[in-house]
């Protein structure tokens, strides 16, 4: 057996990257909690992990406070700043009116309301994949969804979004892990773009606005700093968590082509499967906390203000928990005595992501679409992974597409 300080340099190595879940297994076969250096461990266990998420007092998120204290130059830097002033890294009871706000503004009820929107922004990105002879980039087309998606509804002109993601994925890139890289050159620059058009597009007529920015503006809890690190980072959570999502199904039906056939028909089959592709490859492999006080979790005693890595990638492979865990089983959470809580790749408790059922709801709409028009895939090459550890994106994903026969289609989604 390898020393673990060995695989763990491998896990955050490009190999590692790439596909870190040998590695998890590897890992979580010596203990669900290890150290990653000093003031630093990763969790990697279900019920550990559960431990964490649910204790936001001895377990907070990194916020503005302990980025004074582990890296006091972070003000000087526009993208950490960004960052660190956005619901996510912010801790009760300072994150709760705009978790509150958002929350609200991505309720069930409202994106109930917002089906026809999707399903047409569905529609339009797999007339894209299907139009084509040959072979054709998911990445163009159908993980670019809810890029289009949460466009419309921050009020953001088409032609500005593939600038904007552009720019997200410069900022994001270097401020994966905390304290983030310090090189933030690039990622400083691309913040800056965000702000400025941010405040010129979105934050200059929210008092007037029904949407997000206008419920922000209107709340009079927060400045104008407040309202854009929020707007950037609603756009960022619903673009990349769910776009990685996409390309992670699509990968599973190219593999498994019998799938596409069973979704056409199978709507509790079809919320499975998206919730299996959760777990199985989760968007975020990492969520961060912070120990609040000296600690024990899993038998490893943990110092206060270490950093604790929630491994989301690890947990959902957690034999103890799941059965057959490296197996991708679609009816997985439709078999007797399963429990779609136990998919925590969107967080639990006071740092769940308040946008989830936006992404389940879409991702449902366009696996269900895709699988209506969409007889055969199969990858042409190998899939590309964007160059990151956090976040699980792909930067290419090349499909052989095989069309339905037009009476077979089910364009619009109508479940």
């Amino acid at each position: 057996m390898n020393n673990p300080q060995d695989v763990l340099l491998r896990l955050f190595s490009p190999e590692g990257r790439a596909n870190p879940y040998p590695f998890y297994s590897d890992l979580m076969e010596r203990a669900p909690v290890l150290s990653i250096g000093k003031n630093r461990a990763v969790v990697m266990g279900f019920q550990e992990s559960v431990d964490v998420l649910l204790n936001s007092r001895l377990f907070p998120v990194p916020d503005p406070g302990y980025a004074d204290r582990s890296w006091p130059g972070w003000q000087a830097h526009p993208s950490t700043v960004l960052l660190y002033n956005s619901l996510l890294f912010l801790n009760p009871p300072e994150n709760q009116p705009a978790r509150r706000l958002v929350s609200r503004f991505f309720n069930p009820r409202r994106v109930k309301l917002m089906r026809p929107m999707i399903e047409r922004h569905v529609a339009a990105h797999i007339d894209t994949l299907v139009a084509g002879d040959g072979s054709v980039d998911a990445t163009q087309s159908f993980t670019a969804i809810p890029n289009s998606v949460m466009g419309e509804l921050l009020g953001i002109p088409h032609d500005d979004v593939h600038q904007l993601m552009a720019w997200l994925d410069m900022f994001l890139e270097r401020n994966e892990l905390h304290p983030p890289d310090k090189r933030l050159q690039d990622a400083d620059e691309a913040a800056s773009h965000l702000i400025s058009y941010v405040r010129e597009t979105c934050s200059t007529r929210a008092a007037g606005d029904a949407g997000l920015a206008g419920l922000l503006a209107q709340d009079g809890s927060f400045d104008e700093q407040d309202i854009i690190s929020n707007l950037v980072f609603v756009l960022s959570a619903g673009t990349v968590t769910t776009g990685s999502l996409l390309g992670s199904g699509m990968l599973q039906l190219a593999r498994d082509n019998d799938l596409l056939r069973r979704l056409r028909s199978d709507d509790a089959l079809l919320r499975s499967f998206v919730l299996e592709t959760l777990r199985y490859d989760p968007p975020i492999q990492y969520g961060a906390r912070v120990a609040a006080e000296d600690t024990e979790l899993g038998g490893l005693p943990i110092a206060r203000d270490s950093l604790i890595l929630v491994c989301l990638g690890a947990l959902g492979r957690d034999s103890r928990r799941f059965s057959k865990p490296s197996d991708f089983v679609a009816d997985r959470f439709i078999a007797p005595g399963a429990d779609p809580r136990d998919v925590l790749s969107f967080g639990l408790g006071t740092h769940r992501c308040a946008g989830a059922e936006l992404a389940l709801v879409t991702a449902e709409i366009a696996f269900g679409q895709l699988a209506g028009r969409v007889e055969a895939l199969a990858t042409v090459s190998a899939p590309q992974r964007q160059k990151r550890t956090v976040v699980r994106r792909f930067s290419k994903l090349e499909v052989q597409v095989s069309r339905t026969s037009a009476a077979d289609q089910l364009r619009p989604q109508a479940r």
